[in-house]
């Protein structure tokens, strides 16, 4: 089973494979939102960039269109957690605009 360590927070949750990032942390009773945006979002629809994190460490999938769209202009490890599939153990920097720069954890 996958992990994902959400560095900021320093929490590590496990995820099915193939599972959606948002989902499970839903699931794990872990938000990716910020402030106003827990309850003002699309709801994992891609509409929105509310979602957004840095992949710091592990191995996902390409953007698909929706996320090349909303995140052009972010760095390539800026992702939407609605749009990832979780198939390996990840780093994720929750609310990356808003952090400084943490210490990676391996996991």
């Amino acid at each position: 089973m996958p992990k994902v360590y959400f560095e900021k927070e320093d929490r590590t949750i496990q995820v099915e494979p193939g599972e959606n990032l948002r989902e499970a942390a839903i699931r794990n009773k872990f938000s990716v939102y910020a402030h106003v945006q827990k309850i003002l979002n699309c709801r994992g629809r891609a509409l929105c960039a509310a979602c957004t994190v840095k992949v710091v460490a592990g191995n996902v999938a390409p953007r698909n269109d929706a996320e090349a769209k909303r995140l052009a202009k972010k760095p390539a490890d800026f992702r939407l957690a609605c749009q990832i599939a979780v198939e390996d153990d990840l780093v994720i920097a929750t609310h990356p605009s808003k952090q400084s720069r943490a210490p990676s954890k391996t996991i």
